[in-house]
This record gives structure tokens, sequence and C-alpha cells, in this order.
């Protein structure tokens, strides 16, 4: 018999995903001492509340995407702040244990058909693991030349650009690009927007039409077919030279570029996701370990999709894997 920790429920990242996971357990009558949500940040929705800009909404659907709640959680569009809100309160109502900055580096399956969970600190026993991560892993990285001093001054996103950074390059052609560019322009920035295709083929309507509008009325400087090929520090400025051997100075660069799934990641801790026609949720290689959220779509999803996900990956789990909360837990909640 293990001496380690024995919960029914692991839930690996304090995202949408993972915190339906753990609101549907508790509903079935789960003990929420029973559930363990680790996150390797220092809070819940981590990049909802480091990589998004004040100004941009959480949108419940995206792309089109119109979601009809199957779960307990279903949001409308709503502010960043009253979103990290309710995600609170939903964490703190329920007396979830999260632990925070924590690493998951090797699941196992066990002899008994149990799950053994290990973080940079402790190990743990469960029946069933949910893994909502995000489909975001590292962030893609200018190809290009870069001396050291520069990178200080290159970002994945705007939180960090201040206001004597008056001069700033966006790079990229996806939503990202166009939401961190017209944000920028209306806190007063001059921004360059340097693209590698010519036509925003891959926005919504509501970023490229706004976008189309600034850079029509040169409030926003576009440099279509162009892709930075060298950044040097100059005091201050950062000298950027172009693939059309264009030259211009910058205070800063956002490259909005994207980033790459965990595929790495998953490997290194002994999963490979099994896509196998579901469309927001996905049984791993180990049986009993299931994908929800962004990573178990390889179109990406919404706010409502991954609470959907989690709804319906604890449903299967509690099918297959969990044991039924025993009558004294149920009568109780």
């Amino acid at each position: 018999m293990s001496d380690l920790p024995i919960h029914e429920i692991v839930i690996i990242g304090a995202g949408p995903a993972g915190i339906s996971v753990a609101a549907e357990a508790i509903a079935k009558g789960y003990d929420p001492e029973k559930i363990l949500l680790i996150e390797k940040s220092h809070e819940i929705t981590h990049m909802i509340a480091a990589k998004y800009p004040e100004e941009k909404p959480v949108l419940a659907n995206y792309k089109g995407k119109q979601v009809k709640a199957e779960g307990l959680l279903s949001i409308g569009d709503m502010s960043k702040s009253s979103f990290i809100q309710l995600m609170n309160k939903i964490i703190l109502d329920s007396k979830i244990e999260v632990q925070f900055n924590r690493t998951v580096n090797k699941i196992v399956k066990l002899k008994n058909g149990q799950l053994q969970v290990c973080t940079d600190l402790e190990c743990y026993i469960t029946n069933s693991v949910f893994i909502a991560i995000g489909s975001m892993s590292a962030s893609r990285k200018l190809i290009a030349n870069v001396d050291v001093e520069s990178r200080k001054r290159i970002f994945d996103d705007i939180q960090n650009i201040t206001p004597e950074m008056k001069d700033v390059l966006v790079v990229g052609g996806g939503d990202s690009a166009a939401e961190y560019a017209m944000i920028l322009k209306n806190r007063n920035h001059h921004v360059s927007l340097s693209y590698r295709g010519s036509e925003f083929t891959r926005m919504l309507d509501a970023n490229s039409k706004p976008l189309q509008d600034f850079i029509s009325k040169n409030e926003i400087i576009y440099y279509p077919k162009t892709e930075v090929e060298s950044v040097v520090s100059k005091g201050d400025l950062l000298k950027v030279s172009f693939t059309n051997r264009e030259q211009k100075s910058f205070h800063a660069i956002v490259a909005a570029l994207g980033t790459d799934r965990p595929i790495n990641y998953l490997a290194s801790i002994g999963i490979q996701l099994c896509y196998q026609g579901l469309e927001i949720y996905s049984e791993s290689s180990l049986p009993g370990v299931f994908a929800v959220g962004d990573i178990a779509s390889s179109s990406g999803g919404t706010i409502n999709i991954a609470f959907n996900s989690g709804a319906k990956a604890l449903q299967e789990a509690y099918d297959y894997y969990l044991e039924t909360p025993n009558s004294e837990q149920l009568s109780s909640r």
C-alpha cells in the first residue's frame, strides 16, 4: 500500500477547462479534499490574466462558434477583470485545493490501474487525471539575428509596453497582432505592422476591417510582404532590418507570432494525445488521463467550449474510472 496522498481527481491547469472539471466533480458529490488542482503559475486563468490587455474582452464565443452550455458553467462576453473575479469566486466557493507554482513532470499508470502524478515537489495517487494546460507552449520567436541587448525590448504581448516606448513594431498577421496594434494606437503609440503576407486572411472581420481603416488613414504604418531579418540595439532604439532591405528604428517590438503546441512537454511526462473524433476532449494514451480545453482541439476553442470540454470529460471519467461518491458524501452536499 502506497503512503502517497490519494486524490480521486487530479487536474493539471487552473484555466477555464480545469476549473470546469472541478466544478462538475463537486456537483456530482465528490469531496473537494479529494480533488487536487495543480497550476504552474502563481494564479488561476494565468494566460488571460497575464496576456490579455485590459481593453480586450473575454469572449464567450469566437470565430463564429456559437456554443450551447452542456455543463454547469457558461458565460456571456465580459471584461477581463469580471471574468477573473468569476473564476476566483468559483474556486473560493468550491473550496478546491489549488497548488500554485508546481510543475507536473511525470504521470505513470500503476499495476492496480491507478495513476501516479509527480510534481517537482511531491507525488500523488489518483483515479483520473485531466490535463487542462491550454494549447500554448513556448511563443514562436522572431526568425532574425537579434543581439542580446535587443531581446530585452522584444515582447510576446503588450503587457510590458510602457508609454515611453513611443514607436512600436508589431510583427504578425493574425487576430492578436491586429488587436495589439490597434490597442497600442489607441494608447497613443506610433505603431507599425509587419506581416510576411499581404492579405489578412486569418483575421476576424471585427479585427481586419478596423485595422484596414487604421492603415488606410496611415494611423498604423503597414509593411506587407516583409519579415524581420535582424535587430540591433542602438541606444534606446532598436534598428530593424527587413528582408526587403528597408531599415527602420523602434523603441520596442511585439512578436505576435503565435505559440507551439506543448507536444514535447506532454511526451516528457509520459503522455501522447489520442484524437479519436471527439470534438472537445480526448482521452490520452494512458487510460484515465484526459486532455480538456484548447489542448484537446487542433483548431482551438472558446471559453464556453472549454467549460463544455471539462463537463464532458468528467462525465466520461465518472462512467469508467472514478468511484461513485458514497451516500454520506452525497447527503452532506
